[in-house]
Order: C-alpha cells, then structure tokens, then sequence
C-alpha cells in the first residue's frame, strides 16, 4: 500500500486513542478504518481474524464515521389489560408481603405465572412484554430468579406467618395432597412413592390449604414423596399459627386417630367415610331431607363417641345410577345377585363423621364445597404447569411453590368475578386472560402513551372487570 498523506496518518493516530484495535486500509484510492476481531472457530480449530467497518478518512485527515441505518419506529407496544387486571388481583398481597425480601420479584414471577406458565428461563422476555415492566424494572434473569425462589422458600417461619394473615378469617379449610414428578437426580425431596394412578414414581408431596369462605388458596407446601398424609398434617398444624380453623378431608382419609388429636386441640373436622369404612351401619333409615343446587337429599344424623357425629346423606340420582352400575357387574358376572344386595344398601350413600353439631344441610354443603378445591390442584398442575419440577434445589422447590400459590390466587379471583357475573362456563379464566392482552399500551419515544383500539370480545369481558382495570 502506498504512504498514506500525512493528515490522514495523523487522523489515524487519533482514533488509536479513541478506539482500540483498529486498522486503516487503502481500497481504490479510498482509505477506510475497519475494527479487528478475532475470534475462536469452532470448525476449523484455530483463531480466526474478523473486521468490521468504522468508517472513512479523506486525504485532508476529515474522518466520517459509518452511516447507521435509520429505525423506522421506536414505537413500543404492550400487554396492558391483562397486566392490569393482574396487579389490582394482587393488591391484597402489597401490604402481606411488605417485610419480605423480593417482594418484588415475588409478584413479577407470579403475575407471570398466571399469565403463561413458562420456564424460568423464559420468564425475563415474557415479564418485557407487559406494560407493568415499564413501571417496575426487576431483574428476572433465570440465575436471579433461581436465587430468589431459594431465599424464599428458606424462609419457612416467615412462610407460615404469611399463611396464618391470609386466613385470619379462620374457617373451615379444605385440604388435599397430591404428587408433583420431579425429573431432577439432586432432589433430595424428591422419592419414591405412590400416585394416585398406583405407580411408583420419583415425586414431591404437595399439600394445598383452600379457605371455605373467601374461595381462595391461602396456604402450600411441599414434602418428601414418602412421607404418609397424617404426619404432613401434624406438621402442618404445629407452623401454622391460626388455631381457629377446621379441615375437609376428601374421602380417602383413614387415620381416625388423628381426628381425635384434631379434637382434643379444638380444631373442626369433616371426613368423609370410606365405602366399607366400620362406622357406617348395616341399615340406613333417613330422617329428614332438604334441597341442594336443585337435587333433593335425604339425610341421617346421630351422635358417634368418641368422635362427635355421624351425618348420613343420599342421593336419588347418584344412588340410581350406581345400582345400575352394580347391575352391570352382575350381568358381566363379575358380581352375584347376593352381593348386589349387599352392595345397594348403601349404593348412592355419602357418609361423614365431624365434630360438628350443626345442621346436616350446612355439614353436606361444606363437604360438596371440596369440588372446589379438587379444580384447585387441577389448576395446578395443568392451567400454571406446576405438574413437574426440574429445580434442584429443595428451598428452590418451596420458593416455586409459594410463587404457584399467588398465581393461583390471581386465577381463583377471576373465577369469583366470572361467578358474581353469572358467566361461568361461558367464560374460562385463561380466555380472560388472553382477550385482555388484545387490551395494549402503545409507548412512544416522546412519552406520550395511549391505549390501542380494542375488538368487541375483549370490550365484553372488560365489562365484567372495569372496576379493577385502570383505564385513565
């Protein structure tokens, strides 16, 4: 290459001092300022040398930089009703968790959750593209966000203090347990146990606490996958602070003793009765009925020592269509005529013990509230995903699910309104969700922000939810 003049030799030397690494070349009388890279080639084994253009310097020493491509917008578009809709859900929560580290991080990671249940890996880019990101800058990059949900779920005193000021309503509780797969090798909570399916898997104990008044979860934690329902209760009870509570049990529950622990403590009970369970009597005769969702029940109640009371409920419609069930299965022979007999007596026949003496129609509906609860793990486990875990961690793991539990929350409040509207079964909450993220916020550079234009539908169920989406 020819010497180059001396201005732009001396335009050169000045751009050392500004910009490392750069190079000058001579190309068709022009002379140009290109930037070195090397880098590792995974090919070829060696270092490989790349430039880049910086830009030009004339033979009077004027440099010009190279022209940059112009944007056509900086225009920036997000998801606004739904996000909205999502905070004032979780207004509840501000003040719950106000002394709590990550407060922050808590509600971005839940408000996330219940919108899409993604991985944490993907939680960053999903949080970006809510309005809500604009007004809280966190940091949810999966080693935070991991780092987090550790700290948390370390945190297990502060965790049921937590859970104690979100049932201080006391009340009767539904709980239930079910069993998360884990696919992590460095789970220690993770062991092998029983599904309800039978089969042995490597899985967590989830254990889910569901107010009967206000229809929320207020309360989740997880367990080795061994361990056995009655000692996960006792646990359960000696964290939780607020004594002045009660439990639905579903109809699997066996462990009569611990119903007369629960009743020496004061604390309510309904269990409902296994098929062939002791307690039910050979004969059943019904002493009075009454009328629940439009199907007339008929009931029995009588006092049962030690553990209080005995309420007998049954069903017409259930009860026909489980003798036609029986029948069936003496048509295929795998039942006699005499066992038939045996089976019908108490063929659509619910049975309950509680320490409660009050009247049977409040016992029937407080236990056929337990649909309620059984829509919560199903929420869970398929709506927010929670059906499997890769954390390794075992705080991590707790943290998740405390971050699950707000989620569902979020979800179970939508449900509430769509029932006070009447329009359950018209309207899922996930369409809610999704109909109210055609609901956006446009940014532009200048500051200014205005709502878009929004389809019928999402006008619909934004009419249901007005009163918590600010629309100002």
């Amino acid at each position: 290459m020819q010497l180059p003049p001396q201005p732009v030799l001396n335009a050169l030397e000045k751009l050392k001092t500004q910009e490392k690494h750069v190079e000058l070349r001579q190309i068709k009388g022009h002379y140009y300022i290109y930037r070195k890279k090397c880098q590792w080639n995974k090919q070829r084994k060696k270092p490989v040398k790349t430039t880049e253009l910086l830009g030009a310097i004339a033979p009077d020493g004027t440099y010009t930089p190279k022209h940059q491509r112009t944007k056509f917008s900086t225009t920036r578009i997000y998801e606004y009703g739904n996000a909205a809709l999502c905070q004032t859900l979780t207004d509840d929560l501000t003040e719950l968790l106000k002394n709590l580290p990550y407060k922050n991080e808590l509600f971005a990671i839940s408000m996330t959750r219940a919108l899409d249940p993604a991985p944490i890996r993907l939680i960053q880019s999903r949080w970006e593209k809510t309005y809500t990101s604009t007004r809280m800058h966190i940091d949810l990059s999966p080693k935070h966000v991991s780092n987090v949900l550790a700290h948390v779920g370390n945190m297990v005193q502060e965790t049921y203090d937590l859970y104690g000021k979100l049932s201080s309503e006391g009340g009767m509780f539904f709980y239930d347990l079910t069993s998360i797969l884990s696919y992590s090798k460095k789970l220690k909570l993770a062991e092998r146990g029983y599904n309800p399916e039978w089969e042995q898997t490597n899985q967590v104990k989830v254990a889910l606490a569901f107010s009967s008044s206000t229809w929320l979860p207020i309360a989740i934690d997880v367990f080795y996958g061994s361990m056995k329902e009655t000692k996960i209760i006792k646990y359960f009870l000696d964290r939780f602070p607020n004594k002045d509570i009660g439990f639905i049990m579903d109809r699997g529950f066996s462990d009569y003793g611990l119903l007369l622990d629960l009743k020496k403590q004061k604390i309510h009970y309904i269990a409902a009765l296994k098929k062939n369970a002791k307690m039910l009597p050979s004969k059943v005769r019904m002493t009075g009925a009454f009328t629940y969702r439009k199907r007339n029940i008929a009931f029995f109640k009588k006092t049962k020592t030690p553990y209080g009371f005995l309420y007998l409920f049954e069903d017409p419609q259930l009860r026909g269509e489980a003798e036609n069930f029986l029948l069936s299965k003496v048509a295929e022979g795998v039942l006699s005529m005499d066992d038939y007999r045996f089976e019908r007596r108490l063929a659509g026949v619910i049975g309950i013990v509680s320490d409660l003496d009050v009247e049977a129609q409040v016992v029937y509906e407080q236990y056929k509230g337990r649909e309620e609860i059984e829509q919560a793990f199903d929420v869970m486990k398929n709506d927010l995903e929670a059906d499997k875990t890769y954390l390794g961690n075992e705080d991590a793991v707790r943290g998740y699910f405390m971050v699950v539990l707000f989620a569902m929350r979020i979800h179970f409040k939508i449900l509430r309104r769509l029932r006070e509207k009447e329009l359950v079964g018209k309207i899922s909450v996930r369409e809610v969700l999704f109909e109210l993220s055609k609901m956006e916020m446009i940014v532009e550079q200048s500051g200014r922000q205005y709502l878009c234009a929004i389809p019928k539908r999402t006008e619909q169920i934004l009419s249901a939810f007005s009163d918590y989406i600010p629309i100002a």
